[in-house]
């Protein structure tokens, strides 16, 4: 990961600086459409592999925007898709070294195995899979190394992209308040950064959805979690968007559907806290057919006057 503030910005912005020529120019030259669409294919690619080389924050911005078919073309979308579950993890032996400071003694002494490859690595955290000293199987939320740093580093770069994009691209006016998204893309992250307000969040799920039993919720280790490692019980999901798979289910396609509605619906529409981030990697489903949720990371409120 590069970790250097100013060539971390020096490469955001050059990244920036050169999407708007282009698209200064292309408006110039009054191309088609079709050239259109080759553009934000490229555009799409160059972000991709740069935020795949910087990693951080940045990556978590483009996970927002590939969700966001809204407000950029198919072909940009096309080529962003992928960040939600392919970030390259950290080495080992940098993971290690977090767990042994926090956890302040050999990882022995509470786990019989940790396997040394992540089965998920994401834009702040990786997951890691073990087994505790009863036979348990949990997964093992860390932090990247020196992510806290790099963050901070990110959100002084994003102000000055914002700060850009809100004075130099001509978008309809009133169609975005620049200064409120970043404010509050930077309170959540913040939030984020901090895995005690996870479990704290998976604690108050598991209470909301007790009593449905559509719903499958991990149970959390406490006494092995800290702001900067989440222990969790170990569940078997299939993704959404594994067709194959989900036909296969007990349950239909429509049944499954109305399970998610009455799961997410009352979230979206009642007071109190929501998943923010349902993406396909954390929302599963389970061979019974039950609505897995993953990742409490990113969450909302609504209050009663919202």
């Amino acid at each position: 990961m590069t970790k250097n503030k100013l060539l971390r910005m020096s490469k955001v912005l050059s990244l920036v600086f050169g999407i708007f020529f282009q698209i200064y120019w292309y408006k110039i030259l009054r191309k088609p459409q079709a050239e259109w669409d080759k553009l934000w294919g490229s555009f799409g690619a160059r972000f991709r592999q740069t935020l795949f080389e910087l990693e951080g924050l940045l990556i978590k911005l483009g996970q927002i925007l590939s969700t966001r078919a809204d407000l950029l073309p198919p072909s940009f979308i096309s080529q962003i898709e992928d960040l939600t579950d392919k970030v390259p993890p950290s080495q080992w032996s940098e993971i290690e070294k977090i767990l042994e400071k926090e956890w302040g003694n050999s990882l022995h002494q509470h786990f019989q195995s940790i396997e040394k490859t992540a089965i998920a690595s994401a834009s702040i955290g990786e997951v890691y899979k073990g087994v505790l000293q009863d036979g348990t199987e949990v997964a093992i939320k860390v932090k990247r190394p020196n992510i806290d740093s790099i963050v901070h580093t990110d959100f002084r770069i994003l102000s000055i992209v914002f700060w850009l994009v809100d004075h130099l691209v001509p978008l309809p006016k009133g169609l975005m308040n620049f200064k409120v998204l970043f404010k509050e893309v930077k309170q959540v992250i913040v939030r984020e950064l901090d895995y005690s307000k996870e479990l704290n969040t998976i604690l108050t799920f598991k209470e909301r959805f007790k009593e449905m039993d559509i719903v499958q919720i991990p149970a959390v280790y406490a006494e092995l979690s800290t702001s900067n490692v989440l222990v969790m019980e170990w569940v078997e999901g299939l993704r959404l968007t594994n067709n194959e798979a989900i036909s296969q289910l007990p349950v239909g396609r429509q049944e499954l559907a109305q399970r998610l509605l009455k799961v997410f619906l009352p979230q979206w529409m009642e007071p109190g806290t929501f998943h923010a981030d349902p993406h396909p990697g954390n929302v599963l489903v389970s061979k019974e057919g039950k609505i897995i949720l993953l990742d409490f990371g990113m969450v909302g409120e609504l209050s009663k006057k919202d």
